[in-house]
C-alpha cells in the first residue's frame, strides 16, 4: 500500500471515530517537520474530503 493511502484511511478512521480536524493539522505539522510529505497528502487528502 502506497504512503499516501495508508496515511489517507488512518486519518479519515480517527476523523470518523471522533477525532478533530484540530488534531489532525497537529499531526500533519509533525510529519511535514519530519519532510514526510506522502503521509501528509494523504492527511491533507482525508482532512479535506471530512470537512
Amino acid at each position: 500500500m502506497d504512503p499516501k493511502d495508508k496515511y489517507y484511511q488512518k486519518t479519515f478512521d480517527k476523523l470518523t471515530k471522533g477525532a478533530t480536524v484540530n488534531e489532525m493539522y497537529r499531526k500533519l505539522y509533525e510529519l511535514e517537520k519530519q519532510e514526510k510529505y506522502d503521509a501528509c497528502a494523504g492527511m491533507l487528502k482525508a482532512i479535506k474530503e471530512f470537512s
